[in-house]
């Protein structure tokens, strides 16, 4: 279970969209609302549109959530009274738990995708004349939505799942994709730092200590494959370096790295020994130095 927040400035195009009966390949269906006329879409609208004006500096008091479920689920939600009344139940909770609550909202589902969804969209500005915040909702419903997948038994997708549509990802979003599949594969069979090392140089990924600056502590880790680089934090919080070292033991005491030293998955660019260790001469230039240069920036 999944669910995407996007902030709104006009209640009548989402509402048009989340409820767009007309649409056959959509077939949607209003399953439940609160606080709105729900004779047409216009009504619903102008409904929200009234109470919104009770906050009139407030720009953005719209909200429209996306809420997913795994193809895996679809049998928990059949296209019938039963499935949509669990999706309601699930709609209503996560609502509830994300603090959203004494206010207008509209509940749609759609039928155009193999993976059964709904569409939620709320008034920011509740019946009191409130602002709902949105402050940390990104992290909230990360939380909300893996409480909610446990409790109610829904399909946990494997955290390295190989099931994702490549083919929708972007240039960039496919090499960090690779990346983050290539290095928790290495992690999963790993039972120690050089296992691990081991594994990476074979595929072609370069690792690399980052220090605090003027300093020979070790504050993080980046891996680089085809020339892209990014922090192990970035790619999945396993592969952050607190994380690395309470999964593979201590990094000093079983590679006993000096500060001036890289770890890459081969020798080029000066000596390196047998475990693959790049020896620079410039101390405070190879801590500092990226994997590749980065390209310019448009403006």
């Amino acid at each position: 279970m999944i669910a995407k927040i996007k902030t709104r400035a006009d209640f009548g195009g989402i509402v048009n969209y989340a409820n767009d009966q007309k649409n056959k390949k959509k077939s949607a269906i209003l399953l439940a609302y609160e606080g709105v006329c729900a004779i047409s879409n216009k009504t619903i609208a102008d409904s929200f549109q009234i109470q919104a004006s009770m906050r009139p500096k407030v720009k953005s008091s719209v909200k429209h959530v996306s809420l997913a479920f795994s193809p895996q689920d679809t049998i928990r939600f059949s296209d019938d009274e039963k499935g949509d009344t669990l999706m309601v139940e699930i709609a209503k909770k996560w609502m509830e738990q994300m603090g959203i609550s004494n206010t207008q909202y509209i509940i749609a589902r759609h039928h155009d995708t193999e993976h059964p969804h709904c569409h939620i969209v709320f008034n920011r500005i509740d019946n009191d004349g409130n602002l709902i915040s949105d402050s940390n909702e990104r992290i909230r419903n990360a939380k909300v939505c893996r409480a909610l997948t446990k409790e109610y038994k829904l399909y946990f997708a494997p955290k390295n799942s190989k099931a994702r549509n490549k083919s929708r990802l972007r240039p960039h979003q496919l090499r960090k994709y690779n990346l983050r599949s290539a290095a928790l594969d290495a992690l999963a069979v790993s039972r120690s730092w050089n296992d691990f090392l081991g594994i990476l140089k074979g595929q072609g990924i370069d690792m690399r200590f980052n220090h605090v600056e003027n300093s020979d502590k070790i504050r993080g880790i980046s891996f680089c494959m085809d020339e892209f680089s990014i922090a192990g934090s970035k790619l999945d919080c396993d592969l952050s370096f607190n994380s690395l070292c309470v999964t593979l033991g201590n990094v000093t005491t079983e590679l006993i790295i000096q500060p001036h030293q890289a770890i890459t998955s081969s020798g080029g660019g000066g000596t390196s020994n047998e475990q693959g260790w790049r020896d620079d001469k410039n101390k405070d230039s190879q801590r500092n130095e990226p994997f590749y240069k980065p390209s310019k920036r448009r403006r």
